[in-house]
């Protein structure tokens, strides 16, 4: 009897604990572990954060960071659909369209669908060097070579100096 009023008491001071703490400071305490790189940790916050219905911008932030999370362990079909939740939130994050792209290349997506995404990444944010990179490999893979060499040269324009190798290997430079 005495073990099960203990468990009973347990789960009500956790459930107060949680309940206590607002969206926000999941979503501060998810930041601190995405940070240490602990990632399940990061995702269960996320998902607090999530459940708690906080403003839009902390609701996609969450959303951003669970699918990052997600990303980062391999779960590439929950990271696109976190990304997706984002954009449907937010729809002006470069960063978000950019992961989104490489999940879909990580899913074997057509190079058209990331592509598309690429592009959104770059018109929200035009100095985007690793987006241009990608949207790069992307148009080469989907036989748009001349494009795809433009965007890699842009991107080692902008300081991206892995584009230089790739530059040589699929433009002839």
């Amino acid at each position: 009897m005495f073990k099960k009023i203990l468990v009973l008491f347990v789960m009500v001071l956790i459930s107060a604990y949680t309940y206590s703490q607002s969206a926000a400071d999941f979503a501060r305490r998810a930041n601190s572990k995405l940070e240490l790189n602990d990632y399940r940790g990061a995702i269960d916050d996320f998902s607090s954060c999530i459940r708690l219905q906080p403003d839009f911008e902390v609701l996609y932030k969450a959303y951003f960071g669970r699918g990052f999370c997600n990303f980062q362990l391999g779960n590439y079909k929950d990271a696109k659909k976190d990304f997706d939740l984002s954009i449907r939130v937010y729809a002006n994050d470069a960063e978000v369209y950019f992961w989104r792209a490489y999940t879909k290349y990580r899913l074997k997506y057509s190079a058209s669908s990331e592509i598309a995404d690429y592009n959104r990444a770059i018109t929200l944010q035009p100095d985007y060097a690793e987006a241009y990179f990608n949207r790069g490999q992307a148009r080469i893979k989907n036989r748009q070579a001349r494009a795809g060499c433009n965007d890699l040269r842009k991107a080692y324009e902008l300081g991206f100096e892995e584009a230089h190798i790739h530059i040589r290997i699929h433009c002839g430079e």
